[in-house]
């Protein structure tokens, strides 16, 4: 059974996915068939390529743009006509050597501050990891340029490239990318 959420930019759907990284992956992409079914009307096509630096995409309908993850107990997938990114994850404890190596100093800062740090960590973490899917260069981008501060009014990020989104599913922060260049 599936969840989907209705984006300006396009739509979320997300699934549960077992504990194993197979279980994962064979979830994620069995929602992605669904997902593109629902969202085109069409089944998935078949043929699936990777960009130079790892990006899938369909070949066959080049106007689609999907980005899947998973984790721990559920599968994502984001479909837009924008080219778009997504990271799932399960609530994580802060981890000092990740949030000195990859998060900026406001960043820092705001964890320092945090009253939960563990959830601020998670909900950055997939921010980040969200833009550089976004972007297709993974985590080879020097992810301390992409600072973001989570306020009353919604997510505020250095990059005004992009158009950024989360939600909550449970123990699971979702985090969306939609790349403004790329926009119909």
């Amino acid at each position: 059974m599936y969840k989907s959420l209705t984006l300006p930019q396009g739509m979320l759907y997300c699934c549960p996915a077992g504990e194993t990284a197979a279980e994962q992956h064979a979830a994620a992409h069995a929602l992605l068939a669904e997902s593109v079914r629902q969202y085109t009307g069409k089944p998935a096509p078949l043929r699936m390529e990777c960009t130079p630096m790892g990006k899938p995409f369909f070949p066959d309908m080049p106007s689609l743009h999907f980005n899947l993850s998973h984790c721990r107990g559920l599968a994502v997938c984001l479909l837009s006509s924008s080219v778009c990114g997504v990271d799932a994850e399960q609530r994580r404890p802060l981890r000092e050597r990740v949030v000195h190596r990859v998060f900026s100093e406001e960043e820092q800062q705001a964890l320092a501050a945090a009253d939960d740090p563990d959830l601020l960590f998670t909900q950055l973490w997939t921010l980040k990891e969200a833009y550089v899917k976004a972007k297709g260069i993974g985590i080879s981008y020097p992810m301390r340029e992409v600072s973001f501060a989570l306020t009353p009014d919604g997510i505020r990020s250095n990059r005004e490239d992009a158009v950024f989104r989360q939600f909550a599913e449970g123990e699971h922060i979702i985090s969306a990318c939609f790349l403004r260049d790329r926009m119909p």
